[in-house]
């Protein structure tokens, strides 16, 4: 990454608390596992919005590239979580920003803290932004600027769903005692790695298995796509400032080795090879918003076609070169020497009404990818993918014996009361051995975290003494605890701990309030046939 942006991580956690938690389960609240508010295979359009209105793909492209170049996560994960969310903004009545609030957070997001004014660094910036989106710094700007008044509004949204949050201070007192709490454990596990069960392999039940869950086999939609380059550039003569010189000096730092506060003196004095650079790029770039601009007056996507005789006609006045790429999933984009991952993403979702890609640029083309062919997603027969239903049937049935086998287990440990009966009980079973082992709840070993269950809270449910059900772990492995000793912190959290924990709590609390309300306030998408 550009080496002056990489002090900048630090600067920009301050930017919306209240979104703290989004990245962890917002893809799951807002596009998971056919729930509800989840994207059907056909779905076109959410809470009324087009989603492939080119202007809507643009909005929500625009906040992943500000988010990255800001260092910032960005918590909106998907399209149709940004439409949800702007949606309750819209609901609630917030206004935009205020111009100096915009200024304020723009600041905010750009300053890198290296000495530079505010100035410098937004320009710095949009620099930078307008080579990732391939439009001219104008146009950056104003897409910058509907970036903080949307991460704004959602954020004012958000705050109103999700309240303060309310955590008493008597539960935090509980909740860090019992995460100051030590337990030793004995553990025996039955490893999922050496589970090898005889699965006679029946195609009836595999058949029915696979009707009964034929979507989770959905073939994803194909496109054929042709990369369509030009290199018929007007070569740069405009003058070039000592500011843009140093300017591009700071993007090239680590190419030239510019040494830390020296990037100033060192960038000019490589004026001429930072200006060779400066005045590639801008030919590249002029060369991109020219073609854009000819493709929008002369071939509007609705009225025209990549196979018309006008269009094919441009191309060759314009030299372009055309590389047809093989089909791939729209799912899976292939990796292109030429061509940036967002650019062949965009690609997965042209069709036959937006049948072009926006302008991209590399060092030396400005390029653009139209649709060939497009395969739609469809629901596979049987014999299609009979290989991987097999698969997934053995699969199932083999989880299915693994259950099975750690409750029969499990059973065998109810009547243990001493260690060494629990360590001949797993013996008997074949399982392995470990222990003792000593932790708090807030440190447990990585091996013994449940994926369905807490272990502390299965622990706390069996007692001193006893054997813990079966707790799986991320592995596949399934556990059996027994609680050897637990000790209770004798001295109370201090005034600063429960403080501290109050206010993690309250965050969280609020985030899982308006995590609750959005999904009971936004409509699930409509379901429209291709």
């Amino acid at each position: 990454m550009i080496t002056w942006l990489q002090s900048a991580t630090s600067r920009h956690h301050r930017i919306i608390f209240s979104f703290l938690l989004v990245v962890v389960i917002g893809s799951f609240v807002f596009y998971g596992y056919g729930t509800r508010g989840a994207l059907g295979a056909n779905a076109q359009t959410y809470l009324g919005v087009d989603l492939h209105n080119p202007n809507v793909q643009n909005r929500y492209r625009d906040s992943v590239i500000f988010s990255a170049l800001s260092g910032r996560n960005n918590e909106t994960q998907n399209i149709t979580q940004q439409i949800a969310e702007l949606h309750i903004a819209d609901q609630f009545n917030i206004p935009a920003p205020s111009d100096e609030e915009v200024v304020r957070i723009a600041t905010l997001l750009t300053q890198m803290g290296d000495g530079k004014s505010p100035a410098e660094s937004l320009n710095r910036y949009i620099e930078v932004a307008s080579r990732q989106l391939g439009v001219n710094d104008t146009e950056t700007r104003a897409r910058f600027e509907n970036y903080i008044k949307d991460l704004w509004r959602i954020n004012k949204a958000m705050s109103v769903l999700g309240g303060t949050g309310h955590a008493s201070r008597e539960q935090i007192k509980r909740i860090l005692s019992r995460e100051r709490t030590a337990w030793t454990v004995d553990v025996a596990t039955l490893k999922s790695d050496n589970f090898s069960p005889t699965i006679v392999i029946d195609e009836a039940k595999a058949k029915a298995a696979f009707t009964a869950n034929q979507e989770s086999f959905r073939l994803p939609a194909q496109v054929e796509v042709a990369i369509v380059s030009l290199r018929n550039v007007t070569p740069d003569t405009s003058p070039i400032s000592d500011e843009e010189i140093v300017t591009e000096g700071y993007n090239l730092a680590e190419k030239f080795k510019f040494e830390t506060g020296k990037v100033r003196e060192q960038a000019l004095a490589k004026r001429s090879e930072i200006e060779k650079i400066i005045r590639e790029d801008r030919a590249i770039r002029n060369l991109a918003g020219r073609i854009g601009e000819e493709l929008t007056d002369q071939f509007p996507l609705d009225q025209s076609k990549f196979s018309d005789a006008a269009f094919q006609e441009w191309l060759k006045k314009e030299k372009a070169s055309v590389e047809i790429l093989p089909a791939f999933a729209v799912n899976q984009p292939p990796s292109h020497a030429q061509v940036s991952a967002e650019a062949l993403k965009m690609a997965g979702e042209l069709n036959e009404k937006e049948w072009r890609t926006d302008m991209f640029r590399t060092g030396d083309a400005a390029y653009f990818l139209v649709l060939k062919n497009r395969i739609e997603s469809r629901l596979p027969d049987f014999d299609e993918v009979k290989t991987q239903a097999l698969a997934q049937w053995q699969k199932s049935q083999r989880a299915q014996m693994l259950n099975a086998e750690a409750e029969r287990i499990g059973k065998t440990f109810q009547s243990v009361s001493s260690p060494e009966s629990f360590i001949q009980t797993a013996q008997a079973a074949g399982l392995a051995f470990s222990g003792p082992i000593t932790f708090v709840a807030t440190e447990i070993p990585e091996s013994l975290i449940g994926v369905n269950e807490s272990t502390t809270q299965v622990l706390e449910t069996a007692g001193l003494g006893k054997v813990t059900p079966a707790i799986q772990t991320a592995k596949g492995d399934f556990l059996f605890l027994r609680v050897n000793t637990v000790q209770v912190p004798k001295d109370e959290a201090t005034a600063k701990e429960v403080d501290q924990l109050m206010v993690r709590l309250n965050a969280q609390n609020a985030y899982l309030m308006r995590v609750g309300l959005m999904v009971n306030l936004i409509e699930p998408p409509s379901q429209q046939e291709k």
